[in-house]
């Protein structure tokens, strides 16, 4: 019995040293983890009942925890003066679907903030983005330059080629609409936040280029600064090809075309 005491001490310790750093990883994990604030309620809130100030509060949590209709502290404002659609108990979040924005939409605009409208083509990001989200918009422009031709006596042609950008790297989505012409939906209208000026910029972007959205993750702070996401162009794809071989198609496609052998060293 005696000489199974130090094997069962050994085990025991062991366990002991793998609880140890389990904990200590948890908890750096959850030191290193970002964590955002929601809006939710300080007490029991009843079906019907119209949200006070005094009725949320400011919560945090991770933001791998955040459901992804909870509405963002700084955002709060949408809710109060809204009616709950639900019972919700003390401490729990507030969600998009649990109130009814009967309010203005002018009231859930922010300080320094304009709306403005973005029409899309249906279907894509535009299908499954919410209010609340938080969306980059990207634009595909034609941008002329001047080429110089071989004849340098000649004026330098103008050639336009096509580039790709982000416009917008974060912008707020306070309403998602539906156009249709013939009973089928052909286009979606987005009600963006923006400062005046990147209001005007939208406006004008529209008419001179094809805007699509790229849905981000709430709270997500990397690439909101535009230039960092670069540009694309025809450089880009021409240097994507670069070091790569032609391909060429089998005479029949679909089958596996044997290596032709090489010679040995010293054969005719």
């Amino acid at each position: 019995m005696k000489n199974f005491i130090p094997l069962i001490l050994a085990v025991l310790l062991g366990l002991a040293a793998v609880l140890a750093v389990g904990r200590l990883l948890q908890t750096r994990r959850q030191a290193t983890e970002k964590t955002t604030t929601v809006v939710a309620v300080a007490r029991d809130v009843n079906v019907g009942e119209v949200l006070t100030s005094d009725a949320v509060m400011e919560k945090r949590v991770p933001v791998s925890a955040r459901p992804a209709q909870a509405i963002f502290w700084t955002r709060a404002e949408m809710v109060i003066g809204q009616k709950a659609l639900r019972s919700i108990a003390q401490g729990d979040y507030v969600l998009l679907s649990d109130v009814g924005l009967s309010r203005s939409m002018a009231d859930i605009v922010g300080e320094g903030e304009w709306a403005v409208s973005l029409t899309v083509p249906a279907g894509g990001i535009a299908r499954i983005v919410q209010p609340g989200d938080e969306v980059a918009v990207i634009g595909t422009f034609r941008v002329k330059s001047q080429v110089k031709t071989a004849d340098l006596s000649a004026e330098p042609e103008e050639v336009a080629r096509e580039a790709t950008l982000v416009l917008f790297p974060r912008v707020r989505v306070l309403d998602v609409g539906t156009l249709s012409t013939g009973g089928e939906a052909s286009a979606g209208e987005l009600i963006l936040a923006l400062p005046p000026q990147q209001a005007q910029v939208l406006i004008a972007a529209q008419g001179k280029s094809r805007l699509t959205l790229a849905l981000r993750r709430p709270g997500d702070d990397a690439a909101i600064n535009r230039i960092d996401t670069g540009m694309v162009n025809e450089e880009t794809f021409d240097k994507l090809m670069q070091g790569l071989k032609t391909f060429e198609m089998p005479p029949i496609p679909g089958v596996i075309t044997a290596p032709v052998p090489t010679k040995a060293a010293g054969q005719n």
